[in-house]
């Protein structure tokens, strides 16, 4: 048995509880939809409009044919977008037992989202916290239902390099190239 199999062995049962995930056409995220699946958990998958994702999607559902996997567009490289899947997540369910900010990208070239930011900053940070922010009403709820609730975040070790000056519109300035 390897690490993944033993470790997914020890999680409890998370029937009836809906997780909220970004970023998972492979990876952490494709993991973790995975894990949820097999211990009986509602996954909601938060991804940009992508081969990729209709690709990831059909596997977890081949993988798992019990498991409830709904799939919503989210580009994290517009807030439109992410407040539009924030709506729809709330206008589909009155609890969420975990959001788990999975998405993102690093290394691309330093260029401007349509909202003025770098690529990284915001795919990476501020539509993720816009998530947070919109279903936090969502988790809270969760808690009450569950008597525990979660946002998880995942992170790396890029964020050593973290300077307050990225945060602003400063649209393709972070250096990555």
């Amino acid at each position: 048995m390897n690490f993944i199999d033993s470790f997914r062995k020890k999680l409890p049962n998370v029937e009836g509880k809906i997780f909220v995930i970004t970023g998972t056409t492979s990876g952490i995220g494709f993991e973790a939809a995975k894990t949820v699946a097999s211990k009986g958990g509602e996954v909601v998958l938060l991804n940009r409009k992508s081969s990729r994702a209709d690709t990831a999607l059909e596997e977890l559902c081949h993988q798992f044919p019990q498991t409830k996997f709904v799939s919503i567009e989210c580009d994290l490289q517009s807030f439109e977008s992410t407040k539009k899947a924030a709506k729809e997540i709330k206008d589909k369910y009155k609890t969420i037992y975990c959001l788990a900010c999975n998405a993102g990208v690093f290394g691309s070239k330093d260029i401007a989202t349509k909202n003025g930011y770098d690529i990284q900053m915001q795919v990476n940070h501020l539509s993720q916290y816009i998530l947070q922010v919109e279903l936090f009403p969502l988790i809270a709820l969760g808690l009450a239902e569950h008597g525990d609730a979660r946002i998880v975040t995942v992170t790396g070790v890029r964020n050593k390099a973290f300077d307050e000056r990225y945060i602003g519109r400063n649209g393709g300035k972070l250096g990555g190239d």
